[in-house]
């Protein structure tokens, strides 16, 4: 349900780059607050993936339980605010998302918990390998995040029509294709295929998610064909973390559906299952900080 109690405000971010993104914090004033919360979005979709405007949603829920949730809006998307700088995911992992985690720790002064859905999770997990001092992490938590199995509009030679649909139409069409409610900027799509092609052919990518150390919930969906399983369980199998969850949600590990892509977190059966399990979670690894 909605919650009318909620403050919800929007902050714009700028960057050493020139750029900027838009920062909305979701925090329910009546309750003692928790550790932070930084949600990323995947790609086609924006804040609304995590708040609706009926104000429903993942950022909600956690929010009444005392985790203040910042929901980063990547430059580029339909109503970021406007900046002169490139508007690539390689602009948003090196000066967005470090500009959001200063923010965040002047305001909060505690480690932030990471939370991320298909490729905000890789940003996310990147942003932790890279960018982002270990210290200010208090977790990640990851939705069907992985590059290295399927996605292949994304790999090579499939990203070539990729590429060249965004190019002839100036950006990524996905709201006209069906794939969420988002359009893509060319720069969000070149990054987003080299990526992919360079994360599966060279060690860079991998070896770099070994400098995460913090703990991790990674939840995929039995049902998923855009990142599935395997390849979730891959990608967190790069990292250096000793403490780290597993979770394919689905009937054989006793969910009442085979969840898919984005239902891990937007169905009526991610509310009640799968939003209490991140809860369970972030309230064991934030007590013990």
């Amino acid at each position: 349900m909605a919650d009318s109690a909620l403050s919800i405000e929007d902050t714009r971010i700028d960057a050493a780059d020139g750029g900027c993104c838009q920062l909305t914090l979701v925090r329910a004033p009546d309750i003692a607050t928790r550790a932070p919360l930084v949600m990323l979005p995947g790609m086609f979709t924006g804040r609304r993936f995590w708040l609706s405007d009926k104000r429903i949603g993942l950022a909600a829920y956690l929010a009444r339980r005392g985790y203040p949730a910042a929901i980063a809006q990547r430059r580029g998307l339909s109503d970021s605010p406007p900046c002169n700088a490139r508007t690539g995911l390689a602009e948003h992992l090196q000066f967005d998302l470090p500009a959001i985690a200063q923010t965040i720790e002047q305001q909060f002064a505690m480690p932030a918990f990471w939370i991320g859905h298909s490729f905000g999770g890789v940003m996310a997990a990147r942003a932790a390998a890279d960018h982002i001092a270990a210290a200010r992490i208090a977790g990640l938590v990851l939705f069907a995040s992985q590059f290295e199995v399927d996605k292949r509009m994304l790999d090579w030679p499939g990203q070539l029509l990729t590429r060249a649909l965004a190019r002839v139409v100036g950006h990524f069409p996905a709201r006209a294709a069906g794939l969420g409610p988002e359009n893509e900027t060319r720069a969000a799509i070149h990054d987003a295929t080299d990526w992919v092609a360079r994360g599966r052919r060279e060690p860079t990518l991998r070896e770099s998610l070994a400098n995460i150390t913090a703990p991790v919930l990674a939840i995929s969906g039995a049902a998923d064909r855009v990142d599935p399983s395997r390849g979730c369980e891959r990608f967190v199998g790069h990292f250096s973390s000793q403490d780290v969850t597993l979770v394919t949600a689905g009937r054989d590990s006793g969910y009442s559906v085979d969840f898919d892509h984005p239902g891990i977190v937007i169905s009526k059966a991610a509310q009640s299952e799968i939003w209490p399990r991140v809860a369970r979670w972030l309230d064991e690894h934030g007590a013990g900080r």
